[in-house]
Order: C-alpha cells, then structure tokens, then sequence
C-alpha cells in the first residue's frame, strides 16, 4: 500500500519522553524468542505519536492496547500477518524503536523492508498491510507500540 505521506520519522523527538511502567513479559505463544507487556502511556504522547502521521484515533487499540515489544533471543521475529480491527476502522499501530539489535530487527510491511535505527516511530495500518520483523541476531531488539483504532475514512486520506 502507497502512502502519500512518509512511512517513518527518523529520530522521533519525543522518544525520550517513553516511559517503560511494566516490564513484567509475557511470553508470546505463536513466535518463538518474543514477549510483550502492556504499557500504561500518557494520552497527550499517544496523540503526539499519531499526529505525526495526520491520524487522530477514536480510541486505543482495544485488544493489544500499548505495549513494550521485546526480541531476546537469536533468530526472534514477528511472523508475517494483518490484524483485526472492527467495521469502519483500521487497527492501527505507530511504533517506537528503543533499542536495536546488532543485525536484523528490521520491519516488513507489504513485503518491503524498512531499515530502522533507534528512535525511529514508524506506521503500520495493522488491519489492512501484512507485516512483521526480520530475524534479530546479537542482542535483543525493544519497541514501544502505540495502538489505536482509526476511522476507515481518515486512512482514505492517507493513502494514494
């Protein structure tokens, strides 16, 4: 899918203001070497996160909420896949990466590989793009992802 504005903002100038209030991982069943933990997140940063992409949710991602997203051991990915989302919306995810592995850790969305470095916030329309990572190798990859749920009407306007 074609955007018409820029998929990632390099250096994402509130990336310093991520606070990490949970870091008790649960284990994730379906790929191997990855876990998660819900993350309580101030609102006005989660607004921020979304504006940059001119997106205003109708709420918070209901499912997976926001979460710290952790790749601790070698060989670690996300599979490839879209999510759910309700009628007239997109699952929608603007994702911070706070700590990169040596190799790989890189997102695929639609089959292209997006080259990340720390502190870039990416968007993923979750519900309408397949997506997922590159194997990580030497150390572990951390990101923060911020979900909402946006109207099917607003992505219209994003995309060509």
């Amino acid at each position: 899918m074609k955007l018409k504005i820029n998929r990632v903002v390099k250096n994402w100038v509130y990336a310093n203001q991520i606070k990490i209030n949970n870091k008790n991982f649960i284990e994730n069943k379906v790929s191997f070497g990855r876990r998660f933990a819900k993350q309580e997140v101030d609102l006005e940063l989660w607004k921020k996160a979304f504006n940059e992409f001119n997106l205003i949710p109708s709420c918070v991602e209901p499912t997976y909420e926001n979460f710290l997203g952790n790749h601790f051991i070698d060989g670690a990915s996300v599979h490839i896949h879209k999510d759910q989302a309700p009628n007239y919306f997109v699952h929608t995810r603007c994702n911070l990466l706070l700590k990169k592995s040596l190799k790989g850790g890189n997102s695929i969305i639609d089959e292209e590989e997006i080259n990340l470095e720390e502190n870039d916030l990416w968007l993923i329309l979750a519900s309408l793009e397949s997506h997922g990572t590159t194997p990580i190798q030497g150390g572990e990859r951390l990101m923060f992802s911020f979900g909402g749920l946006v109207p099917i009407k607003q992505i219209e306007s994003i995309i060509k």
